[in-house]
């Protein structure tokens, strides 16, 4: 019978962790990268989220691995090269887009971390639960007449300008590709213009060679004085060093992020935006819940699952 592993049972629906029991020889159970890495080879399959790496140690000359199930569009966290050169099928959600249409955790959460920056809702919330009720404490921005800056107009793009537009809120965007863009989103000539323009920049653009790093210290340089950045793509699209620096100096007014340039090694260690988010309210930190709801995590885990059971041809059992 084939063997599926999951690492973090936690991170899968229940429907999903039924259906896998039912269909095949599957094993969810808890564990850090280390013990992955060294029983994943004696699998058919694996099913992952990013919070476990699938390189080239786990698809070796003798694993047995034929196929990875991640329902994820970003895909990071495995080495696809690998995948690719020793025949591993990558189950994946990039070309789902009639499923992805349906999905909007991300694109809410993106705008909740702007509000609760913005209105500095956890450090008012810290403060109600230490005793104390005085809002004069808490005075933050609206986010109407304020202007967002949308870097990458796709599918998650659209939608956080639908909400923004909704908030009373101008939305300037860009992108490298040849997207429309409707008539009351103003497309920006390139990054630059953005930066100068925006208010708020929220990043939507996927992790690849020409991305990582896209905004650093020059870019930070470039927005405005007091300007917030949201990140819920990936977290090497933006230079930890130079987002905390601008922190510190008070030039940007705040940042909220959902991911973070190596939070699959945290286990193992700290981190510096997480040392800093300790002691500063200027800097919200989320552990990837963007597409973490019970909805979404159920619909995108079941098409992963159901397409590689076809594949394998055990559809029905």
């Amino acid at each position: 019978m084939i063997r599926l592993l999951c690492p973090s049972p936690k991170s899968f629906s229940v429907r999903a962790r039924l259906e896998a029991n039912r269909a095949l020889q599957a094993h969810f159970i808890a564990m850090d990268q280390d013990r992955f890495d060294r029983v994943a080879p004696d699998y058919d399959a694996v099913m992952v989220r990013f919070n476990t790496r699938v390189g080239a140690n786990v698809m070796g000359e003798k694993s047995r691995l034929k196929a990875i199930l991640s329902p994820t569009t970003g895909l990071d966290h495995i080495d696809l090269a690998v995948a690719r050169r020793r025949g591993v099928r990558v189950f994946h959600l990039r070309d789902q887009g009639g499923l992805l249409r349906r999905i909007n955790p991300t694109a809410e959460l993106t705008i909740a971390l702007m509000l609760a920056l913005l209105r500095r809702l956890p450090a008012a919330m810290e403060s109600v639960k230490a005793g104390r009720w005085q809002a004069a404490d808490f005075l933050g921005r609206e986010a109407a007449d304020k202007t967002i800056g949308i870097v990458g107009y796709g599918r998650l793009g659209r939608k956080v300008a639908r909400t923004a537009r909704a908030l009373d809120m101008k939305v300037i965007a860009c992108d490298t590709r040849d997207v429309t863009m409707p008539r009351l989103v103003e497309r920006c000539v390139n990054l630059d213009n953005l930066l100068q323009r925006a208010d708020v920049v929220s990043i939507h653009v996927p992790l690849n060679d020409s991305t990582c790093g896209l905004i650093g210290r020059k870019e930070i340089a470039r927005m405005k004085p007091g300007a917030v950045l949201i990140n819920t793509a990936r977290g090497a699209i933006v230079d930890d060093t130079a987002l905390l620096a601008a922190l510190r100096t008070g030039h940007l007014g705040g940042a909220a992020v959902d991911v973070l340039d190596g939070e699959h090694r945290l286990e193992s260690g700290g981190h510096p935006m997480i040392d800093y988010a300790r002691k500063h309210g200027n800097l919200l930190i989320t552990p990837h819940v963007g597409g973490a709801t019970e909805e979404s995590i159920e619909k995108t885990d079941m098409n992963v699952l159901e397409r590689y059971l076809q594949w394998a041809g055990i559809t029905g059992r």
